[in-house]
């Protein structure tokens, strides 16, 4: 079962060699990211390298095309210093639903877009339980809320009330009540531009007839989506340390401790590759095999 583990080592080594798409070579070429689902870990390798292949491919613009719930806000911490430092303008267009995480990688990006019937907002940070986060964490996500916002010379105390209830702001929301705008409200107060689609977008930033290529994460990318969803990874941690539990009990090695060794090794490689764990993790990892074997 230990041979299991170089499965992981490859899965790094060839999501760094996979060939990745052509975007092109012109200024007539825009890069469209899907951003659906939860936002998890890694979400941000992929949007981090689609950012850089469009600053190389010379691409005019980056379209993230985004309907998401929310997700970790370390992901979409990650995610929105990518687009700060991104050299090709990047624009957001809410297919539906930008919570939570949404709304801040939104409020990264160059401009916010949304298509009719489209919400933003409802950024309170969580924990596992949906319960709401301490005031320390809630205060960091409300700051980072408002220094996005000023950056992108939007009303700070908008975004702020999309994370604190507690913000009353006249005409637009009242004392208790977190803060979620539908498209219609975001485009009175300037945080979005309403368009039908992605074609009215582009022509509002007065890029016509560009070629439209969507970006595609790779094989590697889809598997470490998969392995650090915040459904997923946690339940591979449980069942490794619950097989390694029952198998440190049995007499001898066997299909607990397989299934504990293969679950924690697909966690830890995940993890390694999307850079949220060191070597030196995996080393107490295998350390920690050793002893359980003696």
């Amino acid at each position: 079962m230990i041979r299991r583990i170089p499965f992981i080592a490859l899965l790094g080594a060839f999501s760094s060699v996979l060939p990745a798409p052509v975007f092109g070579q012109f200024d007539d070429v825009v890069i469209r990211v899907p951003v659906t689902g939860v936002v998890e870990l890694g979400l941000a390798p992929f949007i981090e390298r689609s950012l850089e292949e469009a600053a190389e491919s010379g691409a005019a613009a980056v379209v993230l095309d985004m309907d998401t719930p929310g997700g970790r806000v370390d992901a979409a911490e990650r995610i929105a210093d990518a687009l700060s430092d991104s050299p090709v303008p990047v624009y957001t267009l809410v297919n539906r639903r930008a919570y939570s995480a949404g709304a801040l990688i939104a409020i990264a990006t160059d401009r916010i877009y949304m298509r009719p019937g489209s919400v933003i907002g409802a950024a309170t940070p969580v924990d596992g339980s949906g319960t709401k986060a301490p005031e320390k964490i809630v205060s960091a996500m409300r700051s980072q809320m408002r220094a996005l916002a000023e950056e992108a010379n939007l009303d700070p105390e908008v975004a702020a009330a999309m994370v604190d209830e507690d913000i009353e702001i006249d005409g637009v929301t009242e004392a208790g009540k977190l803060l979620t705008l539908t498209t219609e409200e975001a485009a009175d107060l300037d945080y979005a531009v309403e368009v039908d689609n992605l074609s009215a977008l582009l022509d509002d930033v007065e890029i016509e007839g560009a070629t439209v290529t969507t970006a595609e994460a790779n094989w590697a990318e889809r598997v470490v989506r998969f392995f650090s969803n915040p459904v997923v990874a946690p339940f591979l941690l449980s069942l490794g340390f619950l097989g390694l539990i029952t198998e440190i009990k049995s007499p001898s090695f066997g299909l607990a401790g397989g299934a504990g060794l293969l679950a924690l090794s697909l966690f830890f490689g995940s993890h390694l590759i999307i850079g949220l764990a060191g070597l030196e993790d995996i080393l107490v990892f295998a350390l920690g095999l050793a002893l359980i074997g003696v």
